[in-house]
């Protein structure tokens, strides 16, 4: 007699809130430690074992950027000890910009060198969260139980374009439930492309994002809440400034998605569940020469600096990038539904364009997943030039701005590793 192999659901979370002094990541201008806690932050996974098949592991990490040195080591320690494929691996980050910096992310922030106590602290911390990365994602996989998934489309509408207020938004908010058979549910995952920046104190807090997750596990007690930040590179909640406005814009999201599963959710069917990722190179335009660095250091301030550090790996025999190593992944639930992982702070065209290539109706687009590069601007914000096309760079450590190539190659990457 054969037995019936049912898909199965788990889910967990951990106190990523450090106890002692921190710099905070996402504002170069905050430079000194904080110890002020206004909301916990936490690191959440959901585990999703189709008939058949590996885990499928997504973690949701409130936190600026995540490099990708952390997402590799996560990555490889699960393939070792959970023998989970990295395919299946996801890393999303809610981009708040209330959480602790990490080693390797936004290297050049600041614009002046991190002092070594403070620098010993960042490692700390870097060190403890991989550990709690890995430990969270096992026990999810210790708590599965048999579980149905189903899916729907919504919208909110606090994001505005910060580059032109009449520019393009994605105000699209899918949503994803895990459930019990009787309902009951177990995960809770929606995903909306709007910067998590309505606060800019030196405080700890999970912005509108961690307000959102918060108030919809407190209103479906059984379940655990998950928030990805979708294509939101030139995308800001308004109003903004105020706890109270992030409170807002969190509970416009949990009201709307709370509502939205009392409808009649889309089933997935987790016996066509898919997952590729595939890394593809970035160029970056014309590389300054010596004398343009040295003249840039003159600038001083954060422009200066970067020019420094550039110096600084040049004198020690290394070669800056002429590209980067950039991750492009997706989940495939047949053709009910695909769901995109890009990484790094992606411009709001490349949803627009994707969605309108492949059908919004069963296309997913999340952003701010696995690495924390840079932004990726488009072909048409490239031309435009500003903070999220060229300036921006210099906060990452990055030589110089992207070539126009790049809207491309991540458009057909995409197409590829959906075919």
């Amino acid at each position: 007699m054969n037995t019936i192999k049912l898909p199965k659901i788990g889910v967990a979370k951990i106190d990523i809130t450090p106890d002692y002094p921190i710099r905070l990541s996402g504002y170069g201008a905050r430079k000194t430690e904080t110890t002020n806690v206004v909301q916990p932050i936490w690191a959440r996974c959901l585990v999703i074992i189709p008939p058949n098949q590996q885990p499928f592991i997504l973690l949701c990490v409130e936190n600026c950027g995540i490099p990708e040195h952390i997402t590799e080591t996560v990555a490889q320690r699960l393939k070792v000890e959970e023998n989970i494929p990295r395919r299946h691996f996801t890393l999303s980050f809610t981009h708040t910009h209330s959480a602790p910096f990490v080693s390797g992310a936004l290297e050049t922030l600041f614009g002046q060198s991190i002092p070594v106590d403070h620098q010993a602290r960042i490692d700390r911390y870097t060190v403890e969260l991989t550990d709690k990365l890995v430990l969270v994602v096992q026990l999810a996989l210790s708590k599965v139980e048999i579980g149905q998934l189903s899916w729907g489309l919504s919208s909110v509408d606090f994001a505005r374009n910060r580059r032109d207020k009449r520019g393009p938004v994605d105000h699209d908010l899918p949503v994803m439930l895990a459930s019990r058979k009787n309902g009951e549910p177990i995960a809770i995952w929606c995903s909306y492309a709007c910067h998590t920046t309505t606060v800019a104190f030196n405080t700890i807090n999970g912005d509108w994002a961690g307000y959102a997750m918060s108030e919809l596990e407190a209103e479906h007690p059984t379940a655990m809440a998950f928030v990805s930040i979708g294509c939101a590179g030139d995308a800001n909640p308004y109003p903004r400034g105020e706890y109270e406005h992030a409170k807002q814009h969190g509970h416009s999201v949990a009201e709307e998605v709370s509502r939205l599963m009392k409808t009649k959710l889309k089933p997935l069917n987790l016996d066509t569940m898919r997952g590729e990722i595939s890394w593809i190179k970035l160029p970056f335009d014309e590389i300054p020469t010596r004398t343009e660095w040295e003249k840039r250091v003159k600038e001083g301030g954060a422009v200066g600096y970067h020019a420094e550090v550039q110096l600084a790996q040049i004198d020690s025999g290394q070669i800056l990038p002429s590209h980067l190593s950039y991750a492009v992944q997706v989940w495939q639930f047949g053709q009910d539904l695909s769901i995109v992982f890009l990484a790094g702070e992606v411009v709001v065209d490349f949803a627009l364009r994707l969605k309108n290539e492949l059908g919004k109706d069963t296309l997913w687009i999340s952003a701010y997943c696995n690495d924390l590069p840079a932004y990726i601007p488009s072909v048409r914000i490239l031309k435009e030039g500003g903070y999220e096309g060229k300036t921006a760079m210099i906060y990452f450590n990055r030589p110089t701005h992207f070539k126009p190539d790049v809207e491309e190659l991540v458009v057909s990457a995409v197409h590829g590793l959906l075919s």
